[in-house]
This record gives structure tokens, sequence and C-alpha cells, in this order.
């Protein structure tokens, strides 16, 4: 297994990028056709094939993705461990494999829902490896000075896909059915993700210096038990939390919620449309920013125009520029936060115990991200208007701001021990 370095050489940013960047092809790859798209930009289309064949409910079709959310928050940490101890390769290898026989698997459940949920079940646990948790160790491994780039380049890459999956599963549809587009989708991890994978990812590790690698994995950043005592740490989480919940939870409800606010369907969906091009511009964009600017200043200078967008969602009688230009400033945000979250991990705690500590930060985001859009829905069912979330969005993006901002200088160095 490689272990990465401490990257104290003195390259510049541009000559990191020359150096890494098949590594980081094959993490944007990874990511991109990893499990993290694939709920919110696939579920719904496949959601009115299942409700057409078999009747059910589209409400517990989508059900199934809450699974996803349970085996993060459940193993997140100990994924980020796996990964610490075996290396992302394997994990990332493995767990792509697994991603795609499941996805493949999902085309052939019957009639009976429990053997949908069986399989969202499997891939919960197993698949959990493709999520940027992995990946984010070998980038932050290869990447020092271009690190906030080389993490938002990574992570851009389910903006890419997330455009593209809608078009790619009607086409299967039209032509095979709902089944064949269930096998395509799963052949997208193994025959694109997975070669490229087994060619070009790498944690970083010179040639004939295993001993410095190992000395520097053993002094470079906080051992999980001392970073969990650390109030940076749980600040952090905290605010990963708020940021996931308060823009999570506007995602899916975006479409009623401009509907119900005057726009006519056409117009919704127009405004929508920016949404896949925004977060993949907030994740570029946040990238270049962390390697120029202190991270919680990012988050103000992300955050708080998105905060002014939600707000004007809630004006009555909302046109359709706004609209866009309200929409399209949440989505930077949504684009950003794993960046500012894997960013904020590798420049507090270090690099010693990375994936396992920034597990349980995803997993802590997934928890808030994965839960306000059914809290948002009940909110609208208990008040009859959407506008108590929306102002509740509010009070998360600037809650985390907030927290962000106590969260100080970077440490002047990141070995730390006990």
């Amino acid at each position: 297994m490689h272990a990465p370095l401490s990257l104290g050489e003195g390259l510049s940013p541009w000559q990191e990028l020359r150096r890494g960047w098949k590594p980081l092809v094959a993490c944007s790859v990874g990511i991109g056709l990893g499990l993290s798209p694939i709920p919110p930009f696939t579920a719904g289309i496949f959601a009115t094939a299942l409700n057409a064949q078999f009747g059910w409910p589209r409400g517990e079709i989508l059900a199934a993705i809450i699974l996803v959310t349970i085996g993060l928050v459940l193993l997140g940490s100990s994924v980020g461990r796996l990964v610490d101890r075996v290396g992302a390769r394997r994990v990332a290898i493995g767990s792509t494999i697994c991603l795609g026989l499941c996805l493949m698997a999902l085309g052939a459940v019957g009639p009976n829902i429990l053997s949908f949920y069986a399989v969202w079940a499997v891939m919960a646990v197993f698949a959990l490896g493709t999520l940027p948790v992995t990946y984010a160790k070998v980038v932050t491994g290869w990447f020092d000075r271009a690190r906030g780039l080389a993490l938002g380049l990574a992570l851009a890459s389910t903006g890419v896909t997330g455009a593209l999956y809608p078009f790619y599963i009607h086409f299967l549809m039209d032509r095979f059915g709902w089944r064949i587009a269930y096998v395509g989708v799963g052949l997208l991890p193994l025959l694109i993700a997975l070669p490229i994978l087994l060619l070009w990812l790498r944690e970083r590790a010179a040639p004939g210096e295993a001993a410095t690698a190992k000395a520097a994995v053993a002094t470079d950043g906080l051992t999980v038990r001392v970073a969990l005592r650390r109030y940076r740490f749980w600040a952090s989480a905290l605010a990963a939390m708020a940021l996931g919940a308060g823009t999570g939870g506007l995602m899916p409800n975006l479409m009623p919620m401009l509907t119900e606010n005057g726009l006519s369907g056409g117009d919704a969906a127009r405004a929508l449309a920016l949404l896949a091009v925004s977060v993949t511009i907030g994740r570029l964009l946040s990238g270049f920013m962390l390697d120029r600017i202190w991270a919680p200043l990012v988050a103000v200078l992300l955050v708080v125009p998105a905060a002014i967008g939600v707000l004007v969602l809630t004006l009555p009688g909302l046109g359709l520029t706004s609209a866009m230009i309200a929409v399209g400033i949440i989505g930077l945000v949504a684009g950003a936060e794993f960046d500012l979250i894997a960013y904020i991990t590798g420049r507090y705690f270090g690099q010693r115990h990375f994936s396992e500590l920034y597990g349980i930060q995803y997993a802590v985001f997934g928890l808030g991200s994965g839960t306000a859009p059914a809290l948002y829905g009940t909110i609208r069912d208990m008040t009859g208007s959407y506008l108590p979330a929306l102002f509740l969005s509010v009070g998360l993006l600037l809650g985390a701001v907030l927290l962000l901002l106590t969260l100080g200088r970077y440490p002047a160095g990141a070995a730390v021990s006990e």
C-alpha cells in the first residue's frame, strides 16, 4: 500500500497538478460514477417507472434512499478507518465493483418492494467506499498548495454526471425499459471507473521513501482520540450538519417551493436547470478560493449570499429572473460544502487519521442533508406553506458560518500528538 507523504517540497500549485493529475482524474471519475450522485439524480426517474410497473407509492420507493443515509451515519467513520488502514485504492476498487453489481441487481427486483429495499441496503453498506471520504484522502495526500482546487476538480464530477444521468437513463428506458436502464447505470462504474481506478488511483509515496512515508504518517496530525476532544472538531461537525440540512432540505423541495410562489411549472424547471451547473461551479470556485483564503472566510463569502438567496425565495410573486439568481447562488453553496468539510478536516486535524475523521464529519453532514428533505416536507404539510422551512434554512446557513468563524487560525503544524 502506498502511503501519502507530507508535502513540504516547495512545489508550485501548477507543479503539483502536473505531478498528480492521474490520481486526480481517477478520483474525479470514481466520485462522479460513485454512490454520491446516484440517489439525488436518478431515484426520481426510476420511481416513476417502478410506480407504473408495480404500483408502489413514490414515497415508499424514494424511502430507499434513507438507507444510504443510515449506512453513512452508522458506518462513515468505519469506512474512513478502513481507508486509513488498508488504503484508498483497495476500498475504492472493491466498493466500485459492489456498486455496479448492486445497480444491475436493481433491474432484477420483483413485485415485492422488500427486494428493492434489500438491494439498496446492501448498496448502502458495501458501496460507501465510493463516496468522497475515500478519495479525499488521495487528493489531500497529493496536493498541498493546490489542495482546494484539486478537491474542487475531483468533486465537480458529480455535477457533470448529475446533469448527464437523466438523459442517459431516459434514452435507455425509451428503448429497452427500466430494467435495462438499471443495468446500463450499473455498467458505468464497472466499465469506465474501474479501469481508470486500476490504472491511476495511487496514494502518494516516492520510490525508496517508505521509511520517510511511515514517519510522516505517524506524526502528521491528530489522533482520532485527541481530535474528538477538541472544540474545533465538533464545531466544524455541527457546521457541516447545519450546511447539509440548510441546503439538503431545499434541493428536493425547490420545484414545489417555486410553483407555490407563483412560477409556472415551465419557469420553475428553467430555474432549476441552473442547479447542476451552479453546483459544479461552486465546487471549482470554492476550491480556487480555499487555496488563497482562510476557509471560514470562504464560507462567509459563499454562504451569506446563499442565505440572502433563500430570503429572496420568500418574497411573494417571485419572478423568473429573481428565482434563477436565487437558485444559482444557493447551488454554489451546495457545491462548496464537500470542499469545505474536506479542506477544514485536513488543515485543522492533519493527515494521520484524515479518512476516519473526515468520515465522521461526512456522516454528520449526511445526517443533516439526509433528514432535512423529509423535515421540510413535514413543515409544509403542517403549516401549509414553505415559508417556515425557508427561514429555517437561513438560520442554519448563518449558524454554520458563525461556528466556522470560531475555529481560529490553521494550526502552525499538523504534527500533534498526545
